[in-house]
């Protein structure tokens, strides 16, 4: 595996910046983050440690803000009897 990491990054060169895709990403993400820091640090990947660590923070963020979104954006309807009380009051009450 560190032998085809080097061999890609001969190929690209030192200008080139190699891109991932967020399938990607969220893989790596998911995969590398059970692992300590420490651990991350030594081993030969193509991104930072950091980069990984950020990679999972928007994962989550992401899969957090989907789960609380509310089911029924907007406001609940009235109650039918309470609508038609409030239209007996109106009723009754002009002013």
């Amino acid at each position: 595996m560190r032998h085809q990491i080097t061999v890609l990054e001969r190929q690209l060169g030192a200008d080139t910046k190699v891109r991932f895709a967020p399938e990607d990403r969220a893989f790596l993400a998911a995969l590398l983050t059970s692992l300590p820091r420490e651990v991350l640090r030594r081993l030969r990947l193509l991104v930072r440690p950091d980069t990984v660590l950020r990679w999972h923070r928007d994962l989550m963020k992401r899969r957090h803000a989907h789960t609380c979104r509310p089911k029924r954006p907007g406001r609940p309807p009235t109650v039918q009897s309470i609508r038609a009380l409030i239209l007996r009051l109106v009723r009754e009450n002009p002013g």
